[in-house]
């Protein structure tokens, strides 16, 4: 039986089951040497909803140009779960070239060719920002040492946990919404102790977010969106 995926088992420290989808729409599934194949099985039917979004979505932008915006006044993009609308302006200084005023994002016009960089470099400055600030938070509820980490482009993963306790955040997150982003924040948190999604590990993230669910779910329908 074709389980789905590609299997790569490591005699090596790693201690966590980790999916990768390549751009070719190949799973990859690494995990530790002597893990179950029951519970890489069973790990692997918890993502299938979240791949097929996303192979979905890979399908849509094989058949679209490299990037369906084109940075004009009218787009919406997200940003902690809310839609703001885009304007363009010939008289804005400044040096990054994109201002948001907590109502609309404003471009300047001579910075609209580079306008997903621009909104990529505002993203990932926002997502280091507001993660740090929920990662002290539950951190200081939780007692734990606030561990490092580290904003990144990765799109298997809105969240990760290595085998040394670091942890790493798709800048993506940043536009879901900030009790959805407190889910991801706690899940992560919660492998500092339990480098597994076993029932005992769903019963801690179910201590601090009783409604863990409904986010994993929000992601799973929207995460597609979140993106440029």
């Amino acid at each position: 039986m074709n389980p789905g995926y590609t299997l790569l088992r490591s005699r090596r420290r790693r201690k966590t089951i980790c999916l990768q989808l390549k751009k070719d729409g190949q799973v990859i599934i690494r995990a530790p040497f002597f893990t179950p194949r029951k519970e890489i099985d069973d790990f692997f039917r918890a993502k299938e909803i979240w791949l097929r979004n996303r192979l979905q979505k890979m399908r849509e932008c094989a058949l679209e140009p490299r990037s369906c915006r084109v940075y004009q006044k009218g787009e919406t993009f997200f940003f902690l779960g809310n839609r703001f609308p885009l304007q363009i302006d010939i008289s804005v200084s400044n040096p990054g070239g994109l201002i948001f005023d907590n109502r609309r994002f404003v471009l300047q016009q001579d910075y609209i060719q580079r306008g997903r960089e621009i909104f990529i470099a505002w993203y990932r400055e926002q997502a280091e920002i507001h993660l740090g600030r929920r990662l002290n938070f539950f951190c200081s509820l939780l007692g734990f040492v606030s561990p490092d980490f580290r904003i990144t482009s990765a799109r298997s993963f809105w969240g990760c946990c290595s085998a040394k306790n670091r942890l790493a955040f798709n800048w993506r997150l940043i536009m879901a919404p900030l009790s959805v982003i407190d889910y991801v924040v706690v899940h992560e948190l919660q492998h500092l102790s339990e480098k597994n999604h076993s029932a005992a590990f769903w019963s801690q993230v179910a201590a601090v977010i009783p409604d863990y669910g409904e986010h994993r779910r929000w992601l799973r329908k929207n995460g597609h969106l979140l993106d440029l």
